[in-house]
């Protein structure tokens, strides 16, 4: 599945298996309290999806890089 969320003032294109669709507010939350990181914030500037599980998210930016972040 996947949806479009807002995170920050950013719309973003986020991937997940269905059981884990209560996630996404909380991923959301968790990529914006991250953003103060640089290597995250460089992800999230040229972010194409992100993959949510149940434990971690999944930047991937159109560049090719990646970064992941523990759901907290």
């Amino acid at each position: 599945m996947h949806a479009k969320i807002l995170v920050g003032e950013k719309e973003v294109l986020m991937f997940f298996e269905s059981m884990y669709q209560d996630h996404l507010q909380i991923a959301a939350q968790t990529i914006v309290k991250h953003l103060s990181n640089a290597q995250v914030r460089k992800v999230f500037d040229d972010i194409g999806l992100v993959n949510i599980t149940n434990k971690e998210i999944t930047l991937f930016s159109l560049d090719g890089e990646m970064e992941t972040l523990r759901i907290s």
